[in-house]
């Protein structure tokens, strides 16, 4: 349960209501659902769940708060984005069900101006220039820098050091083929995508770049304190770590700020 001076406060016969008639729904799609394990979940205390691959938006947490509730008689707090909170009617149904909002870096980016990309892929990954770039205004130490979408999915990078409007240092390298094919203008088959490793020694000649977007540095001491508040007072965390839903059958990666949230707090 949250405390007095949570913003989202738990109601608690509203969250038995809302669950109650989606349970409908979701049983006009699924003919049954068998828990296994249920068994282990404590009956009080603080507890996290994690919970992933995460296939729908809707239907997983309901499958899991009726799950919990059915066998624990427990209640759960999620960690929802910022973004969706800011619906009309999921973020008005997610405010009186304690949610933890969570402001995404990726849901905040901005266009860039120019181009950037990869002087010396091989020798310094970590160095990104610009063409026609205003990094000095446009980004920010620990913000991101994010790359066009290729098959429903962004390579970003955090940004370490920013040296005036055509030159930053990443954290860490970008990866996959199709980042590097980004950045240096050239293809990479049968590679495995690591810059620190791969066979590309520059950019493809006369290589411009490639459009981009920022996102700025997120400040996630609400979430930190929100969560250590329903934990502290012995309530249920839920998290869906890879920061989103889809159709994969593999993970997708973690993030980050999402797991440090409920670890930091436990702490």
């Amino acid at each position: 349960m949250a405390r007095r001076n949570d913003p989202r406060p738990m109601v608690d016969w509203v969250y038995d209501l809302m669950l109650w008639l989606f349970s409908i729904l979701v049983d006009l799609f699924f003919r049954e659902v068998h828990p296994r394990g249920s068994w282990k979940i404590p009956r009080r205390g603080p507890i996290i769940f994690v919970a992933a691959p995460h296939a729908n938006q809707f239907v997983d947490p309901l499958i899991l708060m009726r799950v919990i509730k059915t066998e624990a008689q427990r209640r759960i707090s999620w960690l929802i984005a910022e973004k969706s909170m800011r619906r009309r009617f999921i973020g008005a149904a997610a405010s009186m069900l304690g949610p933890v909002s969570v402001g995404r870096a990726l849901d905040s980016t901005k266009p860039g101006s120019g181009k950037i990309y990869l002087p010396d892929p091989r020798g310094d990954p970590l160095l990104i220039r610009g063409n026609g770039t205003n990094f000095e205004k446009e980004a920010e130490i620990g913000g991101l820098l994010v790359l066009p979408t290729v098959n429903g999915l962004a390579a970003n990078a955090e940004i370490a050091e920013i040296h005036g409007p055509e030159e930053i240092r990443l954290k860490k390298e970008f990866k996959g083929d199709v980042a590097i094919a980004q950045l240096t203008g050239q293809s990479l088959p049968g590679q495995n995508g690591n810059l620190a490793n791969g066979g590309i020694h520059r950019a493809q000649d006369g290589f411009e770049g490639t459009a981009y977007k920022t996102a700025p540095k997120v400040d996630q001491t609400q979430v930190y304190n929100a969560v250590f508040d329903r934990l502290n007072a012995g309530g249920c965390i839920g998290i869906f770590p890879e920061g989103g839903s889809h159709d994969r059958t593999e993970l997708l990666p973690l993030k980050r700020e999402l797991v440090k949230a409920p670890s930091t707090s436990w702490r």
